[in-house]
């Protein structure tokens, strides 16, 4: 487990990192602070820390100038601000990281992975890169951190305050997320695709298609909704293949 401490003076920011840190299942918070004088004061009973998540606007002490004091004890800093303008300060203080609010999970998942071994090529399951799986905390079986490659879901599902994992195995696994929390980790991908408020599916897994109705390779059905169907005529037009052949 990495070790990690928080300063930040915002809550709201804490419980987004804190959020993330949950899903990975990799890292261990040992402390928080809200308040950066706090943090400056106890800054000596910390040695070999894996990460400062660190806010950089905050009163009395900016996150710039507590960098200057947990470097030597921290092995990576990731600021965390809302502010892109303080980037190349964050960066003089050799900064590891930088992270704009507001968090999205699968920028801090990057983040993750690119800092640490555990997310470097050479270690991940089957040798797959990190473009090819994420890890969720499997409601149904006591958390327990599971691999998923994309290429195993056929579809995603909004259930309450959690999101169901349909795979082609036939095993469903829970997580508490929400769609928009799917949809951010899917943000720069374009094999998945929502045309329904409640399920986020994978292209590769349509059976077929008729009358505006979606059939999956798992035999689930659904209607594309209202709010999707033109999203969903440019994705047909887009993909359907049509003759070029000329009509005697």
């Amino acid at each position: 487990m990495l070790k990690c401490i928080i300063v930040d003076d915002e809550q709201f920011s804490i419980d987004a990192l804190l959020k993330y840190i949950d899903l990975t299942g990799k890292i261990d918070v040992i402390k928080i602070y809200l308040d950066p004088t706090e943090a400056l004061n106890n800054a000596n009973n910390f040695e070999n820390l894996d990460i400062l998540f660190l806010d950089i606007n905050m009163p009395n002490l900016t996150g710039i100038e507590l960098a200057k004091i947990f470097r030597p004890r921290v092995k990576k800093i990731i600021f965390t601000t809302s502010h892109s303008s303080y980037a190349f300060d964050a960066f003089e203080v050799e900064a590891d990281a930088f992270l704009l609010k507001p968090l999205t999970y699968a920028k801090f998942l990057t983040t993750i992975h690119r800092l640490f071994t555990f997310g470097r090529k050479n270690d991940y399951p089957h040798g797959v890169s990190e473009k090819d799986y994420f890890l969720v905390k499997n409601k149904d079986d006591g958390l327990k951190v599971v691999f998923i490659a994309f290429k195993d879901v056929i579809y995603f599902e909004s259930c309450h305050n959690h999101v169901r994992i349909h795979l082609n195995d036939q095993r469903i696994v829970t997580a508490y997320l929400t769609i928009k929390d799917i949809l951010q980790l899917l943000n720069n991908r374009d094999d998945f695709l929502q045309f329904h408020r409640a399920y986020v599916l994978s292209v590769c897994q349509i059976k077929y298609i008729s009358n505006d109705t979606i059939t999956l390779n798992n035999d689930f059905s659904f209607p594309v909704d209202e709010k999707y169907k033109q999203e969903f005529r440019q994705f047909l037009s887009s993909r359907l293949l049509k003759t070029n052949r000329s009509k005697s």
